[in-house]
């Protein structure tokens, strides 16, 4: 991913993944921003993260909640309506669209595959019900069916090889359920919240022919229907002056090519499902079908006034690669350290090192990545 797809990334969560499985009534105004590099014996493109969230509950009417997205090219909405002024059941519509979202730069142990990098954009639609069930704990329970359709569009970068099909443009039909119990705060120094998720959808492909290398040939892509299983559970809660996130979290995907596999790798924090966080590894480096993830962070404040503070992070995946990866199981594991302040009114910048300990570089193992992360809210 390259520059000009910093402010698109979002929208790969909050419109092809439909992240969040609940109607969010609170107040935001957040400009977030986020950007990683690998150093030392890297072939890693420039790549980020960033949008401008705009959420307000009762907005634009009594009984509605408004969610508005812009990402630079690529722009997300979501309109929910509360059926009968009830809360706990909101029907609700949302579309979006942008370019360069839905591109794809390979890698295999640590080399970019130039030559089968290609740029995708993106347009479609949604709807979807919401139902909160009243629940005896203080933590709310929320079940969500969506139904997309989107449509994508895919052509060849300057480097692109001639002997490389690129994929087809295509339209994507999809049914999704999700269960949430209960919910962690949104935000780039996150530091509260429990959450339990579960999400199941079936997608079916019309228009779409298989893809990959032509000489030889490989396919990498063939089916026009696939499906993931997704499931989470994590926390982010106080020790003390120390505050202390864990998570476990796995998918398990059926007939799934690098288009529609989970992505893993990369310092940058909170941002799945656009890519799952391994401290030291290349952003969205790795392509899989299948994993099991664990990850561990630990906040101690430093100098309260300044929100100064020091994070230390642990993390493993074991994951089965998606072509052009191999189709193998492989353990993954990377560690990191960083440090967030405040600089300003509300402007949190958190500054991070990672050390992937599997990743393969230039035939050694040892991956280096630092990242930035800026956040403002108003």
């Amino acid at each position: 991913m390259h520059l000009r797809n910093f402010f698109v990334a979002v929208a790969f969560s909050l419109f092809t993944a439909a992240a969040v499985a609940q109607v969010d009534i609170e107040h935001r105004r957040t400009l977030t921003f986020q950007t990683g590099a690998a150093i030392y014996q890297s072939e890693e493109t420039l790549g980020g993260f960033g949008y401008f969230w705009f959420n307000e509950n009762h907005y634009p009417w009594t009984n509605t909640a408004l969610r508005v997205i812009y990402a630079g090219v690529y722009v997300d909405s979501e309109f929910s309506y509360y059926v009968g002024g009830n809360t706990n059941t909101a029907i609700g519509l949302g579309a979006g669209g942008g370019v360069y979202l839905d591109g794809i730069t390979p890698y295999v142990k640590g080399e970019r595959l130039a030559q089968q990098t290609f740029d995708g954009d993106d347009v479609g639609g949604r709807v979807f019900i919401n139902q909160t069930i009243p629940n005896p704990t203080p933590l709310p329970l929320n079940v969500r069916a969506s139904y997309f359709i989107t449509q994508f569009y895919y052509r060849d970068k300057s480097v692109t090889a001639p002997t490389f099909t690129v994929p087809t443009d295509f339209f994507v039909q999809t049914a999704q359920a999700e269960l949430r119990f209960g919910g962690i705060e949104p935000g780039l120094l996150s530091k509260r919240g429990a959450e339990l998720y579960i999400g199941l959808d079936a997608n079916y492909r019309t228009g779409f022919e298989q893809f990959g290398p032509t000489v030889p040939t490989v396919v990498y892509g063939r089916h026009s229907e696939y499906q993931h299983v997704f499931g989470s559970l994590g926390a982010r809660l106080p020790a003390g002056p120390v505050t202390i996130g864990a998570r476990v979290c796995g998918g398990y995907g059926n007939d799934i090519d690098q288009l529609s596999a989970w992505k893993l790798g990369g310092n940058l924090v909170n941002i799945d499902p656009f890519a799952y966080t391994l401290h030291g590894y290349y952003l969205r480096e790795l392509f899989t079908d299948r994993f099991l993830m664990s990850n561990l962070a630990l906040s101690v404040p430093v100098h309260e006034k300044s929100n100064l503070a020091l994070h230390f992070y642990g993390d493993w995946a074991r994951a089965r690669g998606v072509a052009p990866l191999a189709r193998e199981y492989h353990n993954y594991i990377g560690v990191g350290t960083g440090v967030s302040f405040r600089l300003g009114r509300n402007l949190d910048m958190l500054v991070s090192y990672g050390y992937g300990l599997n990743a393969v570089r230039n035939g050694d193992r040892g991956g280096h990545e630092i990242a930035l992360g800026v956040e403002k809210q108003f």
